[in-house]
C-alpha cells in the first residue's frame, strides 16, 4: 500500500464500513468470488446454474456508439450468458438501458457467418435499490410475447428486475437484505458474510480495499482530465474549424492515446 493510502486510511475505514453490495464498485469486488455468484444466480433464477466463466467489470466496446462497462458477466454450461448489474437510481435502471445491455452483449457474442439459431441465450439481471417498475413485486421476469395470441416469441432473451426494497423471509428477500446491509454480522448467507467480512474486518482485506479505492480515485482524476481535453478538442473543431486530428496535434496528445479520444468524441 502506498504512503498516500496509509495517510488516508482513517477516512477509508469509514468508507469501507458504509459499503453495501448494492454499491456497484463493492459488488464487483465481492462477486469476483464464484461462490458468491453461484448463490446469487441459483436464488434469482430458481435453479442451479453451472458457471463456466465469470468476469467482473467487463468492458464491451462499441466503436460506432456508446460502450459499456458491465458489473458481472457469466457464461454457464449451456452456453448462456448472464449479465448482472446493480443500480441504485431509477434512471440507471431504465428499460431502454436493459435493452441496450442486451443488444451490445448480442453484438459482442455474434460472429460473421454464424447461424442465427446459434446466437446464445442472454439474460440481463438488474438488482435495484427501489421498485423501479412500480408494481410492488420482489422480482420481474420480462420476456417477449406475440400480442395477438399471447404465445412466447422465443428469441432467447430475458430481462430480470430484482427489487431490493422487499426483504421478506424468502430466499430472495434474505438475499436482498444482504445486498442492503452494512453490518457483516447481520447478513444471512455465510458465503456473502465471509467475503464481505474479509474486506470490511480483516487487516489484509481492508488494506486491499484501500489500494482499490486509491486506484478508483486515480482513475477518476484521469477521467476528469480526459473529459477536459475532449471539451478543448470539440471547441477547436466547432469554433476554429480544425479537424479532430488537427486539434489533437495542437494539444500534443500522444499518438498512442488518440484512438481513445476519437472513440469518446464520436460516441
Amino acid at each position: 500500500m502506498t504512503t498516500s493510502v496509509l495517510e488516508k486510511s482513517l477516512s477509508y475505514d469509514d468508507l469501507i464500513a458504509s459499503l453495501r453490495l448494492i454499491d456497484d464498485d463493492f459488488m464487483r469486488i465481492i462477486f469476483k468470488n464464484q461462490d458468491c455468484i453461484q448463490l446469487l444466480l441459483d436464488i434469482i433464477l430458481g435453479e442451479h446454474v453451472e458457471i463456466i466463466e465469470n468476469d467482473s467489470q467487463y468492458d464491451l466496446k462499441n466503436l460506432l456508439g456508446r460502450s459499456l462497462t458491465i458489473d458481472v458477466l457469466v457464461k454457464d454450461s449451456k452456453g448462456h450468458y448472464i449479465n448482472i448489474e446493480v443500480q441504485r437510481d431509477e434512471a440507471g435502471a431504465h428499460p431502454k438501458r436493459a435493452r441496450y445491455h442486451q443488444s451490445l452483449i448480442d453484438s459482442f457474442l455474434s460472429f460473421p457467418n454464424e447461424k442465427w439459431r446459434e446466437i446464445p441465450k442472454t439474460i440481463v439481471i438488474f438488482i435495484t435499490e427501489e421498485d423501479v417498475l412500480g408494481y410492488d413485486l420482489p422480482i420481474y421476469h420480462v420476456r417477449r410475447r406475440i400480442v395477438e395470441n399471447g404465445e412466447s416469441f422465443d428469441d432467447e432473451t430475458e430481462i430480470i428486475y430484482v427489487n431490493a426494497s422487499i426483504q421478506d423471509d424468502s430466499e430472495l428477500g434474505r438475499l436482498m437484505h444482504d445486498f442492503m446491509c452494512k453490518e457483516v454480522e447481520s447478513m444471512n448467507y455465510e458465503v456473502l458474510k465471509k467475503q464481505v467480512g474479509y474486506y470490511k474486518e480483516s487487516e489484509g482485506g481492508k488494506r486491499e480495499m484501500c489500494e482499490i479505492w486509491q486506484k478508483i480515485r486515480d482513475e477518476g482524476k484521469m477521467e476528469g482530465e480526459m473529459n477536459k481535453t475532449i471539451e478543448f478538442i470539440k471547441k477547436l473543431t466547432t469554433k476554429n474549424g480544425c479537424t479532430i486530428e488537427d486539434a489533437m496535434e495542437l494539444l500534443d496528445i500522444p499518438p498512442v492515446e488518440r484512438q481513445q479520444y476519437r472513440q469518446r468524441i464520436v460516441s
